[in-house]
């Protein structure tokens, strides 16, 4: 009996340890990227948008977020322009970083901001952009979106099929476009097979508690 409790001992460090080892993998959680623009978007200060997305059963951190800059898109555009992630509900989770040393034009060109924001599984949330006044003097950007509904990433998450667009404060009820933003979310989302190491390690565990009893 001492000689199984010891064993026990000895073997439940080097199971929690596998278990929780490589936990997370990095994955683009969906995109759109790839299908046709239908058109762009201005971004002035007088207009605000929102994008809605899903996720799926697995919950992310969310990373990077990658848009597709339309003609014209300028470098002043990015420095001005605001990204920021909201709750269902309204509530402002936070802001994304914009990128840096962003140099020349960006005409169809990939724009990724980065963050770092834990999402829940099966939960809906927003992206929000806004552009400081100080940009509007140096020339409007935009941004493309598609009329495509074609999606590609992890089972169950979703770009949603229609965005917002809000006079600059928010004061009157916004207006819908049908189509989503040219976008896409990546991050890291737990590893399948982590759940299986637990279980493998909890049987192993469980195995040698009835050897000690016995």
């Amino acid at each position: 009996m001492k000689f199984q409790t010891t064993r026990f001992f000895k073997v439940l460090p080097v199971l929690i340890a596998i278990s929780t080892g490589g936990a997370i993998h990095a994955a683009t959680l969906v995109t759109n990227l790839n299908e046709d623009f239908a058109e762009q978007i201005t971004l002035t200060s007088s207009l605000e948008y929102t994008q809605a997305f899903t996720t799926g059963s697995s919950g992310a951190t969310l990373q990077e977020l990658t848009f597709i800059g339309g003609s014209g898109f300028l470098k002043t555009n990015i420095e001005y322009l605001s990204v920021k992630l909201y709750a269902n509900n309204g509530t402002l989770l936070g802001a994304f970083t914009n990128p840096a040393n962003v140099v020349g034009m960006f005409s169809n060109q990939t724009i990724t901001f980065s963050g770092n924001f834990s999402l829940n599984p099966n939960s809906t949330y927003s992206i929000g952009l806004s552009v400081d006044p100080l940009a509007d003097s140096s020339g409007y950007g935009y941004l493309n979106y598609t009329s495509s509904l074609n999606q590609s990433g992890l089972a169950g998450w979703g770009i949603g099929n229609n965005f917002a667009t809000w006079e600059s404060g928010r004061t009157t009820a916004p207006e819908y476009t049908t189509g989503a933003l040219s976008m896409s979310l990546s991050g890291v989302v737990p590893e399948p097979s982590s759940l299986s190491l637990i279980v493998l390690g909890l049987s192993g565990i469980a195995v040698l508690r009835r050897r000690r009893v016995e």
